[in-house]
């Protein structure tokens, strides 16, 4: 029974550490099309559980392709934010999305920034 005790504990070190490990993530990425319809060229940022990443630029008339960063997803909502990049205080927010992998969000910035919106596409 002693000499078994050594094949044992690493196989129940092994089965507890597992059940403490995150889930891994989907490998379908969450994509982003940012249609700009303000007047300036907008920096866009995702929020979501306290962290903001910037996605990218979007110009005037343009529209913006981005992935949303894996880590990001399945944290809670996600909000989208865009602002001028000379100027940080005016700010384009999306509202709060729920976003699961494989999503394609749509995010309009609009000529006035409290109108901007995100839809999901089924």
């Amino acid at each position: 029974m002693l000499l078994s005790l050594p094949l044992l504990l690493p196989a129940g070190l092994g089965c507890a550490r597992r059940g403490t490990e995150a889930p891994e993530p989907s490998g379908s990425p969450v994509r982003v099309e940012v249609t700009n319809n303000y007047a300036l060229a907008m920096e866009v940022d995702v929020v979501g559980a306290g962290v903001n990443h910037r996605l990218g630029t979007v110009h005037p008339g343009m529209v913006g392709h981005f992935v949303v960063p894996q880590a990001m997803i399945g944290g809670g909502s996600l909000e989208f934010q865009a602002h001028p990049s000379a100027n940080e205080r005016e700010l384009a927010r999306s509202g709060p999305v729920l976003i699961a992998p494989g999503a394609i969000v749509d995010f309009v910035i609009t000529p006035r920034l409290f109108n901007s919106s995100a839809t999901v596409r089924p």
